[in-house]
Parts: structure tokens; C-alpha cells; sequence
């Protein structure tokens, strides 16, 4: 199932940080991804984890969505505050789905809720990785006034700053790509998931992301094409 996505990044050359309080969880998902070649570190608290990251660089952080800093700020949140790049998949508490919108809008790039299922954590770590090298392979797009830059991972709307989670830059990128034609909803499920898209319809939450974001800036040129999938327009 995983196939593709290992057969596009080597996993000798992955690096991980897992930061978690539960000893269980963290015991799993070392035992479940050290023997396949993935390089881990681990942390037991936001400290050990800035710790981490100053003698560290990573290629994701596998991170407890209960981990804060000082001021109870969520971590992802401070670390995205402080220019931390990297992919983020965040440890959630059962039944949060309906808070996926605040997770992805606060910085994280992707959650993986209890019961922890750990072909799913692989899944999502690698499809992330995949989505952030691929930024950085793309080259800048325009599309009615907005500017994306995938190497500084930076969008402008008519020379404002426009700040988009993680999934959302990644899906305005794919449809910048081929405006104004149709891109169909299997297409960016493949853009977000390679050949792993989740079960639940989290492509809907994302386009609403995106789909506010750039309404906010007067811009609704995000078009729902029904039972096929979306398009950008040009603005009149």
C-alpha cells in the first residue's frame, strides 16, 4: 500500500523526531519504524524537543498535540511561530476530526488520532515528506493577482502575504497548476496522499480552508465543479 510513496523517498535516509508523554506509544511506533531503516529520535516533553531541534535537522516531527510551551501555547504552533519547516503529524486525542480545521490552520500538516494505528502514522509521515520536497521542486506560479513560491513556501495576494496551512498551499499549488482547467478530486487526493487517501473526507475540509482563505482577500475565484472536482478562475 505503501509502495509508491517508499519507492519516491528512501527511508535509510529519513529523519525523525517522535515526541510523546506516553511511554507505550512511543515504545510502538520505535519498534514499528526503527527495524525498517527509519532514523529516530525521541522526546519526552516541548524542552527535549527544542533540545532536539537545535542539534537536530528532521525530516517531519511526529508530535503529541497535547505538548505546549511555557505560555500553553500549542507546540506545532510555536514552533511554525519560529520558522520550523518541516512537515508536522500531530498525535491527537480520539474523536478531534471535527478540530482538524484548527489543527491544519494552527501549523500542523497532518493528524493521526487515537487509537493509534501505525501503517497509518507511516502513511501520513511519508506522504507529508513527499509534499514538502515537492515544494521545493516547483517553481513559482501565478494565477489572478496571487504569487506562490514553493522553494520559500510563501504566497502573496495582490502583494499582501497570504498565510495558508500546510494542505491548502499544497492544494492552491496543484490547481494554480492547471488553471482554469478542472482538477478532478482523485487527482488531489493524489497530490495530498499518493496512493494512501484516509477515509474520512478530509479533502472537503481542506478546499473550505483554502476556499476562506481566499475569500478573506476578495478573491473567490475557488469553483466547486460538481461530482468532477474544482477549478481557479480568473477574476472579471
Amino acid at each position: 500500500m505503501l509502495y509508491s510513496l517508499k519507492k519516491q523517498l528512501s527511508v535509510q535516509d529519513l529523519h525523525l523526531l517522535i515526541a510523546t508523554t506516553d511511554a507505550t506509544v512511543m515504545r510502538n511506533i520505535f519498534s514499528y519504524l526503527e527495524p525498517m531503516g527509519y532514523q529516530l529520535d525521541s522526546a519526552a516533553d516541548s524542552e527535549e524537543v527544542r533540545n532536539c531541534l537545535k542539534t537536530s535537522s528532521y525530516d517531519a516531527l511526529v508530535l503529541d498535540a497535547q505538548l505546549t510551551d511555557l505560555n500553553g501555547i500549542p507546540l506545532y504552533t510555536r514552533l511554525r511561530m519560529e520558522r520550523v519547516s518541516c512537515p508536522i503529524i500531530l498525535l491527537a486525542p480520539e474523536n478531534t476530526l471535527e478540530n482538524l480545521p484548527r489543527y491544519l490552520n494552527s501549523g500542523a500538516d497532518d493528524i493521526v488520532t487515537s487509537p493509534l494505528h501505525l501503517l497509518e502514522l507511516e502513511a501520513r509521515v511519508l506522504a507529508a515528506i513527499r509534499l514538502a520536497k515537492a515544494h521545493f521542486s516547483s517553481a513559482r506560479l501565478s494565477w489572478a493577482g496571487i504569487e506562490l513560491d514553493s522553494q520559500t513556501h510563501t504566497v502573496t495576494c495582490d502583494g499582501n502575504n497570504l498565510h495558508l496551512p500546510p494542505m491548502a498551499f499544497t492544494l492552491l499549488a496543484r490547481l494554480m497548476k492547471s488553471a482554469p482547467n478542472v482538477v478532478t478530486r482523485s487527482e488531489l487526493q493524489n497530490e495530498l496522499y499518493g496512493d494512501t487517501p484516509p477515509n474520512s473526507d478530509a479533502l472537503r475540509t481542506y478546499i473550505h480552508i483554502l476556499r476562506s482563505h481566499l475569500e478573506k482577500q476578495n478573491k473567490p475565484i475557488l469553483k466547486t465543479v460538481p461530482r468532477i472536482g474544482f477549478r481557479l478562475t480568473n477574476m472579471p
